[in-house]
């Protein structure tokens, strides 16, 4: 509840309201609702996908002055009753004239009902006719409810300090959450193994004393990233270029591409290309189009060389997406699923045969559950396309791994059953996945407690035996210590069950993410509190660099993470390296000194 003292300065079911198109079909109009805080609500309806956040705004006038320096406090509620769940992308303006000063507001819009509410300084002095608050939606379509709009002015005198603002939270945050101590313990127990190393002389004779430096190379665990290929593949004169992003352009440049480079190497042993073997962009690609052509050069004379010249696991995203409507090249295949077979068959005998060199695991089928009324399972009448369309991508790419993918299993839910049953069915085909993935874009209103996290992991562990991450991400707005904290915990949860293999990020870097908030490093490169977190966990908590000496025996032991590692042996001015390989069984290694 807004503290007593505040002027309202605008009021938003006022005949001012109104919604403002740019090059988009759209209506709105006002709609009672009940047990609320609020008695109307304002809709909008958008038909159409926009292509940049401002082409629809909602646009509430200012209706009394406000100075710069005021003490302001803004409140509204929205929903997006007919998405998924998935985040839609908003930005609340305070702007006057264009020359001034504008407070900026970006959130996001979620199926169900959240309140936001921010505290500020006026940037500004605002006058009244040619000020207005306006929130560009275009984005958060395609049904918006926008309530409760309110602008407070507590004047310049007012302690800012003293003004409420949204807080969200979940379940199992707390810093001794047992759960928390339970994982833990658990990662140290099934992600480490143990190392014997034995130093003898030129006579088989131990060697005391000896320093051992043991050094980890790379973790058996999955770090993945998705990754931009032309910012991995590109030649130094191909820069800068404008990387377009979330209804946004974000520079990059040459520097940016080395930094990204060094990045992706320093922390992640697995990549997933974000576009470049989609369906449609991967016919743009062999066609004639010369734009086209120069995309495709880079991916596979730039992008994949490096990444396999640096050890890389390389993923393809994707090869069948579940839905037959998603895009132009299914939709025509709509009522028709023998053609659609026949497409998707000559789709995976033109692709595979050509990336079976550099793509060791595949996206198999992506988004398998679906939506809508033309999903795969609906149009060909039963889950069996589902096996049949796993058993030739395996025919035609047997040394890769075959994975499948779905989201609103972690956040929101919703798809959790039917995803089992998919992959139940999949297993009675004798065609069971390889690799099961959870989309995780977890956003402020889906950020499901870790502890229910790791029951759900339970259940698919009962049906598949390997579990991933496959597209994690944490928007949290603009509280990144809420941001840093569920996805440490989301990290801890996940690492910590045994069914699991890989942790697939959906991005990394401000200026090369689908949703640039969810960012761990920021445009400057600098690290968010997320990127601190994820570098303490996996290069520093989970990651083994210890020196210890032989005993009289000429043996020492030491328990590791389980992954590549270099061994080197210092003793009387000698210095020798080995190579060692960690797994849960343990290793051995025996170092001849000369």
């Amino acid at each position: 509840m807004a503290p007593e003292g505040g002027q309202a300065s605008l009021f938003f079911q006022g005949e001012g309201t109104r919604l403002l198109k740019k090059d988009i079909e759209g209506e709105s109009s006002w709609k009672p609702i009940a047990e609320m805080p609020f008695s109307k609500v304002y809709r909008m309806d958008i038909p159409k996908t926009a292509k940049l956040t401002n082409q629809v705004q909602l646009i509430v006038p200012l209706e009394r002055a406000v100075q710069r320096g005021d003490v302001l406090l803004l409140s509204f509620w929205i929903r997006r009753p007919s998405s998924g769940g998935e985040p839609g992308p908003a930005t609340v303006f305070l702007q006057g004239r264009q020359d001034q000063p504008r407070f900026q507001f970006d959130f996001s819009g979620y199926r169900e009902w959240q309140q936001h509410v921010r505290a500020f300084k006026a940037p500004a002095s605002y006058v009244v006719g040619k000020s207005s608050l306006s929130i560009h939606l275009a984005k958060a379509g395609p049904a918006i409810e926008v309530a409760g709009v309110q602008l407070l002015n507590y004047g310049p005198d007012y302690d800012l300090a003293r003004l409420p603002e949204s807080a969200v939270t979940y379940r199992g945050r707390e810093v001794d959450a047992p759960w928390r101590k339970e994982a833990l313990a658990r990662i140290e127990r099934i992600r480490k193994g143990e190392l014997a190393i034995k130093v003898v002389d030129a006579n088989g004779q131990p060697v005391p004393d000896a320093k051992v430096q043991v050094s980890m190379q790379r973790h058996a665990f999955g770090f993945g990233n998705a990754v931009n290929a032309q910012i991995v593949g590109a030649e130094e004169k191909d820069f800068p270029f404008m990387n377009k992003k979330a209804g946004k352009e974000y520079p990059v440049t040459w520097e940016d591409a080395q930094q990204y480079r060094k990045v992706l190497k320093k922390y992640f042993n697995s990549v997933t290309f974000e576009s470049e073997l989609r369906p449609h962009v991967w016919k743009l690609q062999q066609g004639e189009n010369a734009r086209w052509q120069q995309r495709y050069r880079v991916l596979t004379e730039g992008a994949v060389p490096w990444l396999q010249e640096q050890g890389f696991e390389i993923r393809g995203h994707y090869l069948a997406w579940g839905a037959m409507d998603y895009n132009a090249l299914e939709k025509e295949f709509v009522g028709n699923p023998e053609g659609h077979r026949e497409w998707l068959w000559n789709h995976m005998s033109d692709i595979l045969p050509k990336t079976n060199s550099y793509v060791t695991e595949w996206d198999t089928i992506n988004h398998i559950v679906a939506w809508g009324k033309h999903t795969y399972e609906k149009e060909y009448g039963g889950t069996e396309i589902f096996g049949e369309i796993m058993a030739e991508a395996r025919r035609l790419a047997p040394q890769a791994t075959h994975a499948i993918n779905e989201g609103k299993v972690l956040p929101d839910g919703y798809k959790r059953e039917p995803y089992l049953r998919v992959i139940r069915a999949m297993n009675e085909q004798g065609q069971a996945p390889d690799r099961v993935g959870f989309m995780a874009h977890f956003g402020l209103t889906s950020l499901t407690p870790p502890e229910d996290l790791l029951e759900v992991y339970d259940d698919f562990a009962a049906v598949a035996p390997k579990l991933q991450l496959s597209e994690l991400d944490v928007e949290a707005g603009d509280d990144e210590q809420l941001q840093a904290d569920y996805f440490r915990d989301v990290l801890i949860a996940s690492f910590s069950h045994p069914n699991f293999v890989a942790i697939v990020q959906w991005g990394f870097w401000e200026n090369a993410h689908w949703k640039p908030q969810a960012a761990l490093w920021n445009a400057d490169w600098s690290l968010k509190p997320a990127g601190e977190v994820f570098i303490d966990l996996v290069k520093k908590q989970w990651w083994t660099d210890e020196a210890v000496k032989t005993g009289e025996d000429g043996r020492c032991q030491l328990s590791g993470f389980l992954g590549d590692y270099e061994v080197t042996v210092e003793h009387d001015g000698q210095s020798i390296t080995q190579q060692a390989k960690l797994v849960k069984e343990g290793a051995s290694l025996e170092i001849e000194l000369n």
